[in-house]
């Protein structure tokens, strides 16, 4: 009883200890500095961070069950996210600010293959027609001499003419001109007066003529056989004189401004690996080839020892300084790439660790940085190491990165009602009748800028853009439609500023998708518009466009793909 009474004296002693200690404690509890930092949170899908929807609700585009993430007031944008300092020194993230400098080292590479020297290309034809009783030069890499006897040929005509001649030798004292006439004949057919004078000796016309080489080179091509009858004028073989041989590169267009007739190039062969000779560039052809948007770039090599061989592969790489007073530049290492897409981390607070996914678009290649023409700004704080590891934390978090599909502009145009069908997507917007007049104009000039594309005509697309710009410019711009109409502009300026029919098509697929969203909430379209797609657009990620044609006329592919497609909804 006496051990009882004394735990029962130790707990209420313990009781009456904490009592005083923290039973009466009204103090404010001990917390981390949470300014800027109170924590609100959304309900999205953790596969497609750009939609939001309430709790218990599905998303619409994978129909997985909505979670919900935490968020910060700091981030002020859904695409924002944060990172730990622990989390960022352990990925060695390292940021850079963008800045314009005042010279860049361009390092431009051309692929390319070696060709003969068209100049000295040469073909040898039949002066008559025969058949081919022998031909010496039959392969590929004879070398053979102007006036070097190739082959023999056995020809009716000949035969006939020659005793024509013998004929006229009767009446030779009489009828001096026939004669000379049929002795003329022969010498047409390049008979040597030889050749004639031994055959009025023999007094027997020959059955089989020597046929003489017209050029001097190595034969490249052989087109006749032992056997068969030809024409006069039939080739027999092709010949080129490889003493000089032609380095043939494909430049895009992006590229023809740094590339200049004596500019020097250096050349890595596959066939001779580690060895680099240095040329100059001796042409570059005027016309740009309509399919392959590519211009052809000749560099003249000396060939006397016969080391480079029609076909061969080359490599050229171009050096040289720039200037880049006005040139927005990142390095490399800060870019990622996703298909047609190029994507950076920027912090839009330098301060704090926050991070969100930006896409740019690029245009000079450097040796280690690439030129920005839309994305960034000169002081934007981006990741320039540990981009990879960014990325993941973006995915990890349900924020957009680089394997969300579609460009940043699609991903927002889709609602964020997650109770709607993705069937459903656009929906109706409320317009007035002022803008719904002008709508009509505005689709006219997309519908000239769509069959511009379709016929893969760059100049023609920039020139039916800046119509479409203009005529959006010029409207009243709706309060219900200004945001849209604003992204319908930046679409056109990319199209206008740009040469490139692949970057022009990326643009145009953006205004698109605007115009698929404006269209439907029109009362009354002008004449029945389709709603065609095609699913092979964008790395298979699907494109759609507004047509006043039933018939499929894909303006992603023009003549590559000009019938892919399908109507997916029909509007009046």
């Amino acid at each position: 009883m006496k051990n009882i009474g004394k735990y029962a004296a130790f707990a209420l002693l313990g009781l009456l200890i904490g009592f005083i200690f923290f039973g009466n404690n009204e103090a404010e509890p001990v917390s981390e500095d949470t300014s800027n930092m109170t924590v609100n949170g959304r309900w999205t899908c953790s596969m497609h961070p750009q939609i939001e929807g309430q709790e218990n609700g599905t998303c619409p585009l994978c129909a997985m069950d909505l979670v919900y993430m935490a968020t910060a007031d700091t981030l002020i944008s859904k695409n924002q996210f944060k990172l730990s300092d622990n989390a960022l020194a352990l990925a060695n993230v390292q940021t850079i600010s963008v800045g314009q400098g005042t010279k860049a080292d361009l390092s431009l590479k051309l692929s390319g293959t070696i060709s003969t020297n068209t100049e000295t290309d040469a073909i040898q034809t039949t002066l008559f027609d025969g058949r081919i009783d022998q031909l010496y030069a039959n392969y590929i890499g004879k070398k053979v001499r102007k006036g070097q006897e190739i082959g023999l040929i056995y020809s009716p005509e000949l035969y006939l003419a020659q005793d024509k001649l013998l004929t006229s030798i009767s009446y030779r004292e009489t009828h001096q001109k026939l004669y000379n006439a049929a002795r003329n004949t022969l010498g047409l057919w390049k008979m040597t007066d030889e050749q004639i004078d031994a055959m009025l000796e023999s007094g027997t016309p020959m059955m089989n003529f020597p046929l003489y080489a017209d050029v001097t080179g190595t034969v490249t091509e052989v087109m006749a056989a032992e056997g068969n009858y030809y024409s006069q004028g039939t080739p027999l073989f092709k010949t080129s004189d490889l003493r000089t041989v032609w380095a043939v590169f494909d430049a895009y267009e992006s590229d023809l401004e740094f590339l200049e007739v004596g500019q020097e190039v250096k050349l890595k062969f596959t066939a001779h690996p580690g060895e680099s000779i240095s040329a100059k560039i001796s042409l570059i052809e005027p016309i740009v080839n309509s399919v392959s948007r590519t211009v052809s770039v000749r560099v003249v090599l000396n060939n006397k020892d016969n080391k480079f061989k029609p076909g061969m592969f080359v490599e050229g790489t171009i050096n040289k300084s720039i200037n880049a007073d006005a040139m927005v530049s990142i390095p490399k290492s800060a870019v990622l790439w996703t298909g047609k897409r190029s994507v950076v981390y920027q912090k839009p607070f330098p301060d704090k660790p926050i991070f969100e996914m930006t896409e740019v678009l690029l245009g000079k290649r450097l040796e280690n940085e690439y030129e920005v023409l839309d994305g960034l700004q000169p002081g934007d704080v981006i990741v320039s190491e540990g981009t990879f590891t960014i990325d993941a934390a973006a995915q990890l978090n349900g924020k957009k990165s680089m394997m969300s599909k579609g460009t940043m502009d699609d991903m927002d145009k889709i609602p964020n009602d997650s109770r709607m069908k993705l069937k459903d997507v656009p929906t109706k917007i409320n317009i007035n009748a002022g803008f719904e007049k002008e709508f009509d104009g505005i689709l006219k000039n997309y519908m000239a800028l769509k069959d511009a594309l379709v016929q893969t005509d760059p100049w023609l697309a920039t020139k039916e853009a800046q119509s479409l710009l203009n005529n959006i410019s010029s409207s009243t711009n709706n309060n219900e439609v200004q945001s849209h109409l604003q992204k319908i502009s930046l679409s056109l300026e990319r199209i206008i500023n740009s040469k490139d029919v692949v970057k022009q098509r990326r643009a145009f697929k953006n205004l698109s998708e605007i115009m698929l969203f404006l269209a439907p909430s029109m009362n009354k379209l002008r004449g029945t518009v389709y709603v065609q797609h095609c699913d092979c657009v964008d790395g298979f990620t699907g494109g759609s466009w507004l047509s006043y044609d039933e018939k499929i006329l894909n303006p992603y592919f023009g003549d590559e793909m000009l019938t892919c497609g399908r109507i997916e909804k029909t509007l009046n």
